[in-house]
């Protein structure tokens, strides 16, 4: 939970986004829709989430291999498929070629060309129902004081208001479950993802007693091409 509030600084000053809904409503209507094909859901490709549902399937007790207490709520909820046709969504993968073409990694780009992040917002409505809302449409968080919504009055709210509100609600929910002990975890991935030009993905799970975050970067896992023939050593006049 947030205890105090601040920015998480950006090299980007100037960012272009349209605040026009109907333009919004626009690009979801005809964006690529390759859900099915993306290496998110691909089971023979690695990637940080996939270690992070292991470890909490483990549930060990052991220093440095506990589970993060997000991840094993979504595992125990069900919600681990959910979760990933979310990352097909929202994060659209593309690959970096390497030696003979060989895909060495899978990167997320900013959609609008800079600036972008993915937040997710997890958890159970009125019903019982396990739902997840989100978007690649933000950029990093502000971090905020207060608690967020319920999982409850979080979904009865989304369900009540229009797709400007609806986005404005997950926004304000992902700001206000950062602590300030999340800071240095913000910035590194900011770093990370600036660097590697793919966007950074912000998850809140909701329950009835509180929330959980975490925070990491939209990389897959490639092969581990190589060419010996580009080994060199020498002075270089």
């Amino acid at each position: 939970m947030s205890t105090d509030s601040f920015t998480i600084p950006t090299a980007t000053t100037k960012f272009f986004w349209s605040n026009n809904m109907e333009n919004l409503t626009l690009r979801n209507s005809s964006a690529k829709d390759c859900v099915d094909d993306s290496p998110w859901l691909d089971k023979s490709k690695s990637n940080l989430f996939k270690y992070e549902f292991r470890i909490a399937k483990e549930n060990s007790s052991f220093p440095g291999f506990r589970p993060d207490p997000l991840y094993q709520w979504i595992l125990c909820n069900g919600g681990v498929k959910l979760f990933f046709r979310a990352l097909a969504r929202y994060a659209p993968m593309f690959p970096v070629l390497a030696y003979h073409g060989r895909i060495v990694s899978w990167i997320s780009p900013p959609p609008s060309g800079l600036g972008n992040a993915i937040y997710i917002v997890m958890g159970h409505d009125n019903k019982g129902t396990l739902r997840l809302v989100g978007g690649n449409y933000f950029t990093e968080p502000a971090i905020k004081t207060g608690e967020p919504l319920v999982d409850t009055d979080f979904f009865t709210q989304h369900d009540s208001t229009d797709i400007r509100g609806q986005q404005q609600l997950v926004r304000e929910t992902v700001s206000k479950s950062i602590s300030s002990e999340d800071k240095s975890l913000l910035l590194s991935i900011r770093r990370e993802c600036e660097h590697f030009h793919t966007m950074a993905i912000y998850i809140t799970v909701l329950t009835s007693e509180g929330s959980l975050f975490h925070a990491a970067k939209a990389v897959i896992e490639g092969d581990k091409p190589a060419d010996f023939s580009y080994e060199w050593f020498g002075e270089i006049k």
